[in-house]
């Protein structure tokens, strides 16, 4: 099963303590459970020591390019990227990645002018499958006549990008914040190894740091990555270790209650519940697999709104200004389109009224579909190649304009 099709298919501030080196357990589960089921699980998703070396090894070779496809560890972090010429962009073309001393990613348009834009996020701030130069913030600096950083890294969650968003503004600050949220990286946010739930065939399935929450009891808990050096990362090529440090995980046990369907025990399932601080009742009346589905859901959306949070206070103390997107892949675009209910809405309603922009990308692509008479499915190939094409790029930048410029102060040049 592709990567993208696997996302689809399982997919109020509290505390900020910061806790080192603890899985997201579920302790409510039983350990005697379904054990073998587990293990088989946990060492499928095992990394290759050589697999390992390219990971952390960054740029490698006479052409300084990555062997892991861009991805190279952080101690903090779990990962940013580095130079890489990866396969898989537009009309089956080869993609050049290449970035600035401070991990932006190369600045194309007026990189000798002052930057009063940065953008956070993951592969759909980033730009996965298009070369430099063809990524929204470029068609948007391009258009504003001012350079817009790019800090997005393929695999973030929402709270990766939170951290990489302090790391940054520490060193380098800009007066305006753009976080982009894309769907899966709710989820993402409770993910302490990210195969887990993306399987080991990605160039990003390392640990990571996470929160662990609890909807109930008000708690979202910070959690440092585990692998905290490059030689803790070998660990996870170590059996034992993979399976004392991830048999309890509570994202774990999700994942494979969801891939069993029907065919979970409701022991299970209210341990998922109690362990995340959602109510079995919220969830009794649905099959098991949707069950899980939900409560992931829920508890997933709730970090989200507690980084959320974080980041308000953040700009706040800093003087900062912010906006918030909403970017989405081909699939709950499509969903969206067809009048599927939409898997945020508590999150989309949450969001209402804030004193800031925030811009869902769902909002456009509907609003420009009445333009055409295709299905659905060719409307949206003009701008997704998985992630967004050129074309798609240069839509998110022509779908967010008008807001940035209003937003800016003063205006950007050709608007003044």
């Amino acid at each position: 099963m592709r990567r993208r099709d696997f996302l689809t298919a399982v997919a109020g501030a509290a505390g900020t303590a910061i806790t080192l080196g603890m899985t997201n357990n579920a302790k409510g589960i039983d350990r005697n459970m379904d054990q073998g089921r587990v293990r088989d699980y946990l060492r499928s998703l095992m990394p290759t020591r050589e697999q390992v070396k390219d990971f952390i090894s960054g740029r490698q070779g006479p052409e300084k390019l990555s062997q892991n496809q861009g991805w190279t560890f952080d101690s903090e972090l779990g990962w940013i990227l580095c130079d890489s010429i990866r396969t898989r962009s537009v009309d089956g073309s080869k993609g050049f990645y290449s970035y600035e001393r401070d991990g932006a990613r190369k600045v194309i348009s007026f990189p000798d002018r002052p930057c009063r834009i940065h953008t956070y996020g993951d592969s759909f701030t980033h730009c996965d499958q298009v070369s430099d130069g063809e990524t929204w913030q470029e068609y948007l600096a391009a258009h504003i006549q001012e350079p817009v950083r790019n800090y997005g890294v393929g695999g973030y969650s929402v709270y990766q990008a939170y951290r990489r968003m302090l790391k940054v503004e520490k060193k380098k600050p800009a007066e305006y914040i753009v976080l982009n949220i894309w769907d899966d990286d709710h989820f993402r946010n409770l993910d302490s190894w990210r195969s887990i739930r993306f399987g080991q065939r990605t160039s990003c399935g390392f640990t990571l740091p996470y929160l662990r929450v609890n909807v109930q009891q008000g708690r979202c808990e910070q959690v440092e990555n585990l692998c905290r050096t490059p030689k803790d990362v070998y660990k996870l090529c170590d059996e034992d270790f993979v399976w004392q440090t991830f048999k309890d995980d509570t994202v774990v046990h999700g994942v494979l209650a969801m891939r069993a369907g029907g065919k979970v025990s409701k022991e299970l399932v209210k341990a998922i519940a109690r362990d995340s601080g959602i109510p079995y009742e919220d969830v009794a009346a649905l099959k098991a697999d949707r069950q899980v589905r939900k409560i992931h859901t829920e508890a997933a959306l709730y970090a989200t709104k507690n980084i959320v949070t974080w980041t308000e206070e953040f700009v706040k103390r800093t003087g900062k200004k912010l906006m918030v997107m909403l970017s989405f892949g081909q699939g709950n675009i499509a969903n969206d389109l067809r009048g599927v209910p939409r898997f945020d809405q508590s999150f989309v309603d949450w969001l209402k009224n804030k004193p800031y922009p925030v811009i869902d990308m769902r909002d456009s692509f509907r609003a420009y579909y009445k333009q055409f008479k295709v299905d659905i499915n060719t409307y949206l190939r003009r701008y997704y190649i998985g992630h967004h094409n050129p074309a798609g790029n240069f839509f998110t930048a022509w779908a967010i304009k008008n807001r940035v410029v209003k937003w800016l102060d003063p205006p950007p040049k050709p608007y003044r």
